[in-house]
């Protein structure tokens, strides 16, 4: 395995969602290159995993700052720290007068992950959104939460299932165990998290009070683009949401 492996594929993970996201290509069509870009997406982490290890490349440890104003706050939180966890990434949260700040930490190839899919995800969630009605006797703020909790869960299942699959298919890469090495990175973030934020406590779930708005907004994870093309960490998603 060399870096110029890596950069195949992930050329090959530009390919598919530009297919995917072409005005020409049709929704089965879109979505069976969206789920290609899924799974590229997984090789592709657990290659540069392989490579850190193997001392062929640096990837170090590091943590990313981020912001969030309070339009669905705590809902945008949960869709980041689903993609977080998915990612084997910690996150430190703290709030301040109406702006919760996070801090995100992991290996830089995994924090680069995690700052695609969260712009990405983010405008997706937001476009998805626009389009929920009150169901029963529930306010539309609440059918909107519900839906959105629901997407980010969704969301981060099925990045895991990717990853998981990945691992499955590469469990033995240049002679070394892929769980293994995938074991090690997560016991040395959870150190590096440790001893870089002490003393600190977890945050509460979120509560659902809407099922079916909880429901639909997991079948819009299930069509979300995973594979973060050429999103960036910026201000649109959170635009988006204010709308």
């Amino acid at each position: 395995m060399t870096t110029a492996a890596t950069e195949k594929t992930l050329d090959r993970i530009r390919k598919a969602l530009a297919i995917a996201e072409h005005p020409n290509t049709g929704p089965e069509e879109a979505e069976t290159y969206r789920e290609r870009a899924y799974s590229l997406m997984a090789k592709y982490g657990i290659e540069r995993a392989h490579l850190a290890a193997a001392g062929q490349i640096t990837d170090e440890l590091a943590s990313f700052p981020l912001s969030i104003d309070k339009t669905h706050q705590a809902e945008r939180v949960q869709l980041l720290t689903n993609i977080a966890d998915a990612k084997n990434c910690r996150i430190l949260q703290w709030k301040l007068n109406n702006t919760t700040y996070l801090m995100v930490s992991g290996y830089q190839s995994d924090l680069d992950a995690v700052q695609m899919l969260y712009a990405s995800l983010t405008l997706q969630m937001a476009k998805e959104v626009a389009n929920i009605t009150r169901t029963g006797r529930r306010s539309l703020a609440t059918a909107r939460k519900s839906f959105m909790l629901g997407f980010a869960s969704r969301v981060g299942e099925k990045i895991r299932q990717a990853n998981k699959a990945a691992t499955v298919e590469a469990e033995h890469v240049d002679g070394r165990s892929t769980a293994l090495v995938l074991r090690d990175r997560k016991a040395a973030v959870n150190d590096y998290f440790d001893r870089m934020t002490p003393n600190t406590g977890h945050v509460k779930s979120r509560k659902v009070g809407d099922a079916d708005a909880f429901y639909a907004g997991r079948e819009a994870g299930d069509r979300a683009d995973l594979g973060g093309g050429s999103a960036r960490l910026d201000s649109r998603g959170q635009r988006a949401l204010n709308a």
